[in-house]
């Protein structure tokens, strides 16, 4: 349903290859499935399909009110964390509130998995954008997180915001994970800022393509990739490069 293609580039670093030109109904049922939790958190119960209902209505008049640069960062920021979800990473945050986008933004998402914790950070290109590639955004992913983690832009503290997520009864509670991101929180306001080195990151990049839409190659973009982050520093490396036609899909399906 996400047109796939995993491949290890080293013992660190993943790299996963997605396709998206349109929404079969396995992909599209999978998003009625997920659509709730991911946007209220795992723990928020479904009384009735009409919850659902009212999520895409919430999703859609989020949307509504955003430019398009923003609307396809929404899209393919869900997307990404639908496909994250298939490869079982709990997801430790609620994406309706990462949307606020105020001064509580910090990543684009915190995920759980074999007992560690991953840094989610998404990047997008326009359809419009002739000149966008998977590097170039791979690459301001990886700064972001890194300029965050090392203290390089402190306007906000991102740790913070990461463990309130981590407190909220809709989120799965993990107590070891809730304290390290206090701990962390805690450093980063004294300035004791840490390395991103230690740390399991996720850059994801999406690009648009409409009419241009193609498959990724799936024989050079890993030969791109691995050059790109040869040098990268971190602990566990796991990269998203989709291709998606549109977000007209996604909007076609909240009308469904």
């Amino acid at each position: 349903m996400f047109g796939r293609y995993k491949i290890k580039l080293s013992e660190k670093i993943t790299l996963h290859l997605i396709n998206i030109e349109s929404y079969s109904p396995r992909l599209k049922n999978y998003i009625e499935k997920c659509i709730h939790q991911i946007w209220n958190g795992d723990n928020e119960i479904i009384e009735s399909h009409n919850d659902i209902k009212l999520t895409k209505t919430e999703l859609k008049n989020l949307l509504e009110k955003k430019t398009d640069l923003q609307k396809n960062g929404i899209v393919s920021e869900f997307i990404c964390h639908l496909y994250l979800r298939a490869n079982k990473f709990n997801q430790h945050f609620l994406f309706s509130n990462l949307e606020e986008k105020g001064m509580k933004k910090g990543f684009d998402g915190l995920y759980g998995i074999n007992n560690e914790f991953y840094i989610y950070e998404s990047k997008s290109s326009l359809e419009t954008t002739l000149d966008a590639t998977h590097n170039s955004n791979i690459s301001e992913a990886y700064n972001d997180l890194k300029k965050k983690i090392e203290g390089a832009n402190t306007t906000n503290n991102p740790w913070k915001n990461a463990h309130h997520h981590s407190t909220l009864r809709a989120v799965n509670f993990s107590d070891n994970i809730s304290k390290t991101l206090k701990k962390l929180s805690k450093e980063y306001v004294d300035k004791k800022f840490g390395k991103i080195d230690t740390y399991n990151i996720i850059p994801s990049s999406t690009i648009f393509l409409g009419d241009r839409y193609d498959k990724i190659d799936k024989n050079d973009l890993p030969i791109k990739i691995a050059n790109l982050t040869k040098n990268y520093n971190c602990k566990h490396l796991n990269i998203l490069c989709l291709n998606k036609k549109t977000i007209q899909n996604f909007i076609d399906y909240l009308d469904e």
